[in-house]
């Protein structure tokens, strides 16, 4: 059963809760399914109720949302004001507020008194992609509801339609994120495209030239200059030898890099299943110790050093 319906199933059922967390890393889904199931809970079948509520301009319903890094303090007590006064148009009053764990301290402080004690009729959606940075307190006065994971193709060509990015960059993004956020962060401010293309050639050393995959990882830094690039990087490592795993075994369709299809045909007979999974256990490997913060040098250079043994 989607999201949707077990919410309008518990509307049916005059099941609603107070509170609503929703977690998952498809923000997209998220934000169209509270945006519906505050539809369906101050318009029913009424379009210009449903309008009022595109346009942000229904007096019950309030979004709260940002640019910023955090939501303040003052923006969530203008809303706890707005929410503590009675219905104008509908019988409920309904908030959203997406990003939920950008909330600072006081601002989440400022929520909890109002979910300890919240006025009848009221129901807030709390839309967030990062929920363990949500006060504990918090999460016991929500019901949650689970989002999963946007499937890595609908991620790749959304990105590639509303977002500007080619195939090959959006590609090599959804090997670490499927947050649409978080991507053309990444996008905007580094060169994805040098990236990617350091990246491959390195595996490609990493297989032909293991001496020269040594020597590369200086370029290869170069262009993964902090931690979320290197992390980034890898994701891509895993994939392009997680690709070739998918090619021996007949799933082409599952791989990553789509125009690399011919060359991984080719390639992927000249290694064993052994050696590709020893790769990839490496890789994974390599992963842990970047997040334990050991030199990024060194890490990649272990799988150099490691998958030429």
């Amino acid at each position: 059963m989607k999201e949707i319906d077990q919410l309008l199933k518990a509307y049916a059922n005059e099941k609603l809760s107070h509170a609503y967390l929703f977690e998952g890393d498809d923000l997209e889904t998220m934000i169209e399914t509270a945006e519906a199931f505050a539809m369906h809970i101050l318009c029913q079948d009424n379009d210009q109720c449903k309008t009022k509520i595109e346009a942000r301009n229904h007096p019950d319903f309030h979004y709260v949302k940002t640019d910023e890094t955090t939501i303040k303090k003052e923006r969530i007590e203008q809303l706890v004001h707005h929410m503590n006064q009675l219905p104008i148009e509908s019988d409920y009053k309904v908030y959203i507020i997406q990003d939920f764990e950008r909330l600072t301290v006081q601002g989440e402080n400022s929520i909890l008194k109002f979910l300890e004690e919240p006025p009848s009729n009221t129901i807030a959606i709390l839309i967030s992609s990062k929920p363990e940075q949500i006060l504990d307190t918090i999460h016991s006065r929500c019901q949650h509801v689970y989002f999963k994971p946007m499937h890595r193709h609908t991620f790749i060509e959304r990105l590639v339609a509303h977002e500007e990015v080619s195939k090959p960059v959006a590609e090599l993004l959804s090997t670490y994120t499927t947050q649409f956020e978080e991507a053309r962060q990444l996008n905007e401010e580094h060169d994805l495209t040098q990236l990617r293309k350091q990246l491959l050639q390195w595996c490609d050393r990493l297989l032909k030239q293991r001496e020269m995959a040594l020597i590369g990882i200086v370029e290869l830094l170069k262009h993964a200059k902090n931690r979320r690039l290197q992390l980034l990087a890898l994701a891509g490592i895993n994939a392009y030898f997680q690709d070739m795993m998918y090619v021996k075994s007949g799933m082409t369709s599952r791989i990553t890099f789509s125009e690399l299809q011919s060359y991984y045909e080719s390639r992927a007979q000249q290694l064993s299943y052994r050696h590709l999974t020893y790769i990839i256990e490496q890789i994974t490997e390599a992963h842990k110790k970047l997040n334990q913060n050991v030199n990024p040098t060194l890490v990649f250079e272990q799988i150099a050093i490691k998958v030429k043994g």
